[in-house]
């Protein structure tokens, strides 16, 4: 599938990524920047860890959004997808995590309804009914 590099914008082929080849490269280098930074220094605030390791404040709050750092940066900006409460990891706290545990995917909920509604039919739909 080509698409579009998020971060350079060139195009490249991968069914699953959204960065090329060399921005998913640079991305990994700015990960262990980061990563080996808070381990020497796990209570050093966001700006510091962001100019020392010369990484954006918005890649960092990725990271940690993704829930790949372990040690957080004090003053780290990330907010729950559901709520919008402040999060230690990740997207969504532990009681909107707890919350949607038992509920069905909005993805399927979602293609349910669309199938409901659809009108399109396929050929072997139509040779059965008549």
């Amino acid at each position: 599938m080509l698409r579009n590099c998020k971060e350079c914008g060139k195009v490249f082929s991968h069914p699953s990524q959204t960065l090329c080849a060399h921005c998913s490269k640079v991305r990994s280098e700015e990960f262990i920047k980061v990563k080996d930074y808070l381990q020497s220094y796990p209570n050093a605030p966001l700006g510091e860890v962001a100019s020392a390791t010369e990484v954006s404040i918005e890649s960092i709050e990725e990271f940690i959004r993704q829930g790949r750092l372990t040690v957080i940066p004090k003053g780290a900006n990330v907010t729950c997808a559901v709520c919008g409460k402040a999060v230690p990891y990740g997207r969504v706290c532990a009681a909107c995590r707890g919350d949607l545990k038992g509920k069905e995917p909005i993805e399927q909920v979602r293609n349910d309804k669309e199938s409901a509604k659809s009108r399109l039919h396929t050929m072997d739909t139509l040779r059965r009914r008549y």
